[in-house]
């Protein structure tokens, strides 16, 4: 078991960090919608209403901006160890990391939106099905499909673009 962890380290901790990250970007936009609804009174029924979009896309950038923070210390930290850590390193690598998470992010909102559209027709608002005592949106089902894209393609880019080995940074 340790033999196969050391050989796979990269991707597993990536994984596992990738689904913390996910926790704290699911939690902060649930925590958004929550606050919208129940502190600012902000009606939330029609999916189509402006009420809703300005809503949808202030959790949207709020969990993007947690998220991102989160996954680049976990990432520079423990995931990506053979990258070049040194400190004029860090700001190259934040600048790069959190310019090609703008790229992920376009496509978090787009297929996100889009999801929810999709499985709006399909998932009834006002009693959806429940897993474990969670209610099963559209939303929630939308943000966990799109979450597993994200990852794929932010662990492409941190490992081809942003954290490089230091034998591949000359």
């Amino acid at each position: 078991m340790k033999q196969l962890f050391q050989k796979h380290r990269e991707i597993i901790l990536y994984l596992v960090f990738g689904a913390l990250t996910t926790l704290v970007g699911l939690g902060s936009y649930a925590l958004v919608f929550k606050i919208a609804e129940h502190l600012l009174s902000i009606p939330l029924n029609d999916k189509s209403a402006p009420s809703y979009l300005a809503v949808y896309i202030a959790a949207q950038i709020i969990q993007w901006v947690l998220a991102v923070l989160f996954a680049f210390y976990t990432n520079r930290k423990w995931v990506f160890t053979e990258a070049d850590h040194s400190s004029g390193s860090l700001w190259r690598q934040l600048v790069k990391f959190s310019g090609s998470r703008v790229a992920t992010l376009l496509l978090d909102i787009a297929a996100t939106y889009g999801f929810i559209a999709l499985l709006s027709l399909w998932i009834d608002p006002n009693s959806p099905p429940s897993l474990l005592g969670v209610a099963l949106t559209a939303e929630l089902i939308a943000k966990l499909i799109v979450s597993v894209l994200v990852v794929i393609a932010n662990y492409v880019i941190s490992k081809l673009f942003v954290f490089r080995n230091k034998k591949n940074t000359d």
